[in-house]
């Protein structure tokens, strides 16, 4: 038997927002909605098991119309990790968002990994580096971006 492709890929942004706004824009359906995960509103209790649910209000870009997960782990306002896919027979994908407070504001962390995938690297930074621009790009809607040196370490 064939083991299937495993992909995994990091990306990362500085926002002058707080870890509480950051974890806000990962979790509450009016912020999901926002554009940043391609025009989806994500809706969850966000409690480990849960279900997501998360469908396509606007489409800026070749996006599927539904996807459907499950909470895996969730420690607010620091870590989030679920599994989305597209069907009970599409590809999974394990998202984890950490966010840090870093001075001046936080680090938002994603990683992404992918299974059963053909995609190549480029890919799969063409299709999540967007998503971090965008939601980069929200919170900085709220408050001014400034550098902000060394970022505390983790949660």
């Amino acid at each position: 038997m064939k083991t299937p492709a495993t992909r995994a890929q990091d990306f990362a942004c500085f926002t002058a927002a707080s870890p509480a706004r950051a974890w806000a824009a990962l979790t509450a359906p009016h912020e999901t909605g926002g554009g940043y995960l391609y025009g989806m509103v994500c809706r969850s209790t966000w409690q480990p098991g849960a279900p997501i649910d998360c469908r396509a209000v606007q489409s800026p870009g070749p996006v599927l119309s539904s996807l459907t997960g499950e909470v895996l782990h969730v420690v607010p306002p620091c870590r989030l990790s679920y599994i989305l896919q597209s069907g009970p027979e599409g590809p999974a994908v394990y998202l984890t968002w950490q966010v840090r407070p870093c001075p001046g504001g936080s680090l938002v962390r994603l990683q992404i990994d992918e299974f059963e995938c053909s995609d190549n690297d480029q890919e799969i930074e063409e299709r999540w580096l967007p998503v971090m621009a965008a939601l980069q790009a929200l919170l900085a809607r709220d408050v001014p971006a400034s550098p902000g040196g060394s970022c505390a370490e983790g949660h």
